[in-house]
């Protein structure tokens, strides 16, 4: 990829110049599509001879090198006094005279930038700049003019383009470092495992092709370096500037660090963030992003970029513990700084929702649709992105929230009131229906438009009573329903036939959901913006379906590996004679309880049991513990924080002295992303075949499905329940040394319509009708073993 060595105006102005504080409350909600909108009304509105929309470049000399600095106006005219006039339109929520100074200061900063170039292209002494700026809630438009003349402007701009001289010269040395140390970079850990070479020359020569490409690895085969090493090597041929690592949870972010603490023991040069979520990463008790309350906030762009030049010229490996040293050393929002940073990384570890989510998206990279594509997307664990981009892509309104605000607010906010009657009221309507239909469910393929309409209404009306109301004392519960509100709106505009609205009418609360059955061809949209996108899982049967779910083209790359791992490693049997199936269920008690007890007393060890559900695994427990009081124990709880997660697992030791049992829930925290490895984990019973619990949301997905594909039930039930399984079973061999046990505890496991979904590494399946022939089963494993 050939360096285009292009600054656009308004990032080199915002980096070199910006000054003031962080503060939420001056964040603009409306998007870069508003925006958009607002400025082709106002330039419509103009004279004839407005010019909108005006390319403008310069040629300069930084560096030893050529740079085109190179920007949009949105407007260039000449005036009834024969004035040449540049129109910069800024859009915003705040009334012009309640802006910070310095944000006012940046937008003639950047049309300073437009008059400079202009005035050398066309040889003018002297230019008129305009700033425009509308107020998005009163829809009021401010005016102002200032006069330069060519001189001034050219110092302006040279004054601006040598204190950002510096800022290239540490990017272009730090680029050749990089690419040097990337192109000699060798495999970090000697030898290939099975199937990690072949692994790695798919993704390189998807991204050489700019495809997009879905791997199925089995856990152990080592995913996270066998994608991660070539597609940095393909950095280092400038195939590409930049990765994104993209994760669901915390534990596979440490995976990911860990890979390049590898390689940079093979000497990498690599300069890598990993972005920790706001809350998370807060140096406040409670987060307050103003700068009254948060000394972090206050003044931060003021003291950013000697902070930032501190820490890109000292460290390389952004973590947040990096993060946090720097941002408590001088003075400066954690989050903020890591997204900061992130515009000199080469390697950029997050969650899904950084690239995904339409509203926590990184604008900074992803907001404008660049000709050059120079990011590369690794999507790890990306099962998990079905469910987490369908609710990504789906809003939700509940009355009871708009009646509690309601409630919170004196006589004094009238006007407020007022809309949020207006919303009750569409609620009411809402719920008469439903008392006609005589249910408390109902559905419907289009939106609620007239309920669209008074959300759009409340969201400009509580716009305009934020900047007078900050200190009112429910603010933040105000606050909570503006994000419900503008969540919804945002979900309308993009609503069409791959979504349909449901309502829930219940006793004490109605709640209406935009829900996003099929989210395909937004996530598509999203990994368009990269050059190529490798998306990849332990568990991805059948590839077909999750090509299609997950945004893959037809022409899509897919791609298998055999499990590494030796066959006699692991013994897998399906306990025949056991039904979990509902109306089964209590007769399946016994004969669970004897099935475990059967397991564990073959070989001592650290077991885990996976249910279906809290209710089932409490009972389960229960008679297991009579049954086995001196057998030690863990359940899993409802809620658990971090550090009782890692509690629960620190028990699960290398070479135990006495048997311990997990017990745990199918689909939760420890059923995919842990590894215990070695014989901290070495058997695995799964009580039923995952399906998810029949509700409304499944439901609606099986009857989508039916009717696009006639695979309904598979779409919405089985082969996520089988991925479920999968992930579970996927605990037990980590390395080629490991050995261990699954044992499938449910009839439907001898099916053809489950075993269809079975991965080709389990076709040595064996099953068993009687407590009896498992017990030899086991006895042959653990002794040839």
């Amino acid at each position: 990829m050939q360096n285009t060595q292009r600054i656009a105006v308004r990032r080199l102005v915002e980096f070199i110049l910006r000054r003031g504080s962080i503060d939420a409350r001056h964040t603009s909600e409306h998007t870069a599509l508003e925006g958009a909108k607002i400025h082709r009304k106002l330039q419509k509105a103009a004279s004839e001879n407005y010019q909108k929309e005006v390319k403008l470049a310069i040629d300069i000399e930084l560096n030893q090198q050529t740079y085109i600095i190179e920007g949009r106006a949105d407007g260039i005219f000449i005036d009834a006094d024969n004035r040449t006039v540049i129109d910069e339109i800024k859009t915003s929520e705040p009334a012009f005279s309640e802006l910070p100074e310095e944000q006012i200061e940046m937008y003639w900063y950047q049309v300073m930038c437009y008059g400079h170039i202009y005035c050398q292209q066309e040889h003018l002494t002297a230019i008129t700049l305009q700033l425009t700026y509308y107020q998005t809630t009163t829809k009021e438009i401010t005016r102002q003019e200032k006069d330069f003349t060519k001189a001034e402007l050219k110092d302006f701009f040279d004054d601006l383009t040598q204190k950002y001289e510096q800022w290239l010269i540490f990017k272009t040395n730090w680029r050749k470092l990089r690419n040097d140390s990337l192109q000699q970079l060798t495999f970090p850990y000697g030898e290939y495992r099975a199937g990690q070479r072949e692994l790695a020359v798919a993704v390189y020569k998807t991204i050489l092709s700019d495809q997009r490409l879905f791997v199925e690895a089995p856990t152990g085969t080592g995913k996270t370096i066998s994608t991660l090493f070539p597609t940095l090597k393909a950095i280092g041929e400038e195939q590409a500037e930049r990765v994104f690592y993209l994760t669901a949870k915390t534990i596979t972010r440490q995976v990911a660090e860990d890979a390049v603490e590898a390689m940079k023991q093979k000497e990498l040069q690599l300069k890598s963030v990993t972005l920790t979520a706001k809350d998370k990463i807060c140096f406040l008790t409670e987060r307050n992003c103003t700068p009254e309350a948060c000394p972090f906030a206050n003044g931060y762009y003021d003291r950013l970029n000697e902070g930032l030049w501190d820490l890109l010229n000292h460290e390389s490996q952004f973590t947040r513990d990096v993060i946090e040293d720097y941002a408590r050393k001088h003075t400066l929002c954690p989050f903020e700084l890591s997204l900061d940073v992130s515009l000199w990384c080469d390697l950029v570890i997050c969650d899904y929702n950084y690239l995904f989510d339409p509203v926590v998206y990184l604008r900074r990279f992803f907001e404008e649709q660049s000709e050059v594509k120079e990011n590369i997307f690794l999507v790890d664990e990306v099962h998990n992105l079905v469910n987490r981009s369908r609710e990504m892509y789906s809003a939700v309104l509940s009355k009871s929230k708009i009646s509690a605000l309601k409630e919170t607010l004196d006589k004094k906010q009238s006007k407020l009131i007022r809309v949020l009657n207006k919303v009750e009221k569409e609620f009411d309507k809402i719920k008469q229906v439903c008392e006609e239909e005589g249910k408390e469910f109902i559905h419907q393929n289009g939106p609620i438009d007239s309920l669209v309409k008074v959300a759009y209404s409340l969201a400009e009306k509580i716009k305009e009573w934020l900047p007078e109301n900050q200190e009112h004392t429910n603010v933040d519960q105000i606050l909570s329903v503006y994000f419900d509100v503008l969540n919804y709106t945002k979900i309308s505009e993009g609503y069409d036939d791959h979504y349909c609205t449901y309502v829930n009418c219940q006793k004490y609360d109605i709640t209406v959901k935009q829900f996003c059955i099929d989210p395909s061809y937004l996530l598509q949209q999203k990994l368009d913006k990269g050059k190529a996108s490798i998306l990849f899982s332990a568990s991805l049967t059948p590839l077909d379906y999750y090509q299609e779910i997950l945004g893959g083209r037809e022409d899509s790359l897919r791609y298998r590996i055999p499990s590494p791992f030796p066959k006699e490693n692991q013994l897998l049997v399906i306990e025949n004679y056991i039904q979990t199936t509902y109306k089964e269920r209590e007769n399946s008690y016994e004969k669970i309880v004897t099935s475990l007890t059967n397991m564990i007393q073959q070989k001592a060890g650290n077991y885990f049991v996976f249910f279906p559900s809290y209710s089932y695994m409490d009972i389960i427990y229960e008679l297991f513990r009579q049954k086995n009081p001196h057998i030690k124990t863990k359940i899993q709880a409802s809620m658990m924080n971090e550090s009782e997660r890692e509690a629960f697992l620190a028990d699960f030791v290398i070479d135990p002295e006495e048997t311990l049992v997990g017990f745990c829930v199918l689909g939760g925290i420890f059923s995919e992303g842990i590894d215990l490895k070695g014989n901290r984990l070495i058997g695995t019973a799964i009580v039923g075949v995952g399906l998810p619990q029949i509700n409304h949301e499944q439901e609606l997905i099986k009857g989508y499905y039916d009717q696009e594909k006639n695979q309904g039930f598979q779409f919405a039930y089985q082969i996520p329940g089988m991925n479920k399984v999968l992930q579970a079973a996927g605990r037990v061999i980590r390395d080629t040394a490991d050995q261990g046990i699954v044992l499938l505890l449910d009839q439907r496991f001898s099916t053809a319509a489950v075993q269809r979904f079975f991965p080709p590494h389990w076709n040595q399946v064996q099953t068993s009708f009687s407590t009896e022939r498992t017990k030899q089963l086991l006895q042959q494993f653990w002794q040839s073993n």
